[in-house]
């Protein structure tokens, strides 16, 4: 990051009214003072991240009460995938399915190589695209078993230490305030939307590595909830709050809800109109420079949470890290993450 004092400035400002009630108008503003752009451009910028971050939300608390009914995972998402589909031609549908299939294999075997320097062989190919009674449970199950596996790497990436969070800089009450409270809080929603706020300002003020300039504001968002989440997971996995199995558990589940999410976007955006969108979308979110800079964010915010919050960040990433590699079988055995391989990315 070219300026990583300028980031910080950034995030304090964004961050200073996360529980009040004009919460957005204030957002908007500081947009506005940081950016040169009007109030009403402004505005809009703030209200498309906070769809975003609300539409996370929704999925999540969706999947959620779905699980605590007894379905898996894999059901709810076949729900949601037939929802969007129900609009869709049979030769829309397969292409659709192809797509979001092709993405997901690719953006996990990139960051395997990447990053880990090793091809995982996680996925199979798909013996049909049709998305009829026969074989919707097996198209569903490999999308979500490709969500598992990237939320594996994801957090695997902290295992040798490659984001060290030191206690260097200073403590911004909002950010500490974030990792005190509750799992999905209201206060978690607000605070999202300030940390993609202050993001994209970053990226607008030309802060970010190249990898992140091209990204969109749902993008963005989708990255940024990914990022503060896992290293909230880690608190309270360190704290004792959760155990290792369900904090990894949990990262899957609102990872599926970002997969959710990142395609009602796409479809609500464009329609029946594919050709790469859906796919360039899921992409940009859940390939290596997504995933990466998901990690880096959520550490930067840990960075800002004080001495003993940063702490337990530190302790828990490396237990996630080590129950994830469990989760994901024998893949990732003798795995290691590789710092010099992140390094380019030159953030904090």
């Amino acid at each position: 990051m070219k300026d990583k004092n300028k980031f910080i400035e950034i995030v304090e400002e964004t961050t200073k009214q996360v529980s009040e009630s004009d919460f957005l108008e204030d957002l908007s503003k500081t947009v506005q003072n940081e950016t040169g752009l009007d109030i009403e451009k402004s505005k809009e910028i703030v209200a498309d991240i906070s769809k975003t971050i609300d539409l996370i939300d929704e999925n999540y608390q969706d999947l959620k009460q779905a699980r605590e009914q007894g379905k898996s995972r894999s059901e709810w998402l076949k729900g949601k995938v037939g929802e969007t589909l129900k609009a869709y031609t049979d030769d829309k549908k397969e292409e659709f399915i192809k797509e979001v299939k092709e993405s997901l294999d690719k953006v996990n075997k990139e960051i395997g190589i990447e990053i880990f320097d090793k091809d995982f062989d996680f996925s199979k190919p798909l013996k049909s695209y049709k998305y009829d009674e026969l074989n919707q449970k097996t198209i569903i199950d490999d999308f979500q078993n490709q969500i598992k596996n990237n939320t594996v790497l994801g957090a695997v990436i902290h295992e040798d230490g490659a984001f060290v969070i030191d206690t260097k800089h200073k403590e911004i009450e909002a950010v500490k305030k974030y990792f005190e409270a509750q799992l999905d809080s209201d206060y978690d929603k607000n605070f999202k939307k300030a940390i993609s706020v202050a993001t994209n300002i970053a990226k607008n003020s030309d802060l970010l590595p190249p990898n992140m300039r091209t990204k969109t504001l749902e993008e963005i968002s989708m990255i940024v909830d990914k990022g503060v989440t896992s290293a909230k997971v880690a608190y309270k996995l360190a704290k004792g709050e959760l155990n290792p199995m369900d904090a990894v558990e949990y990262t899957i589940d609102r990872n599926t809800a970002i997969l959710n999410s990142a395609i009602v976007t796409t479809t609500t955006r464009y329609g029946g109109l594919i050709g790469g969108k859906i796919g360039g979308f899921i992409g940009s979110v859940f390939s290596p420079a997504g995933t990466v800079a998901g990690t880096i964010i959520g550490t930067v915010i840990g960075k800002l949470a004080g001495n003993k919050i940063g702490e337990f960040v530190n302790i828990g990433v490396k237990k996630v890290a080590s129950v994830a590699k469990s989760v994901a079988n024998k893949a990732l055995e003798g795995v290691k993450s590789v710092a010099s391989k992140l390094n380019p990315l030159n953030w904090f």
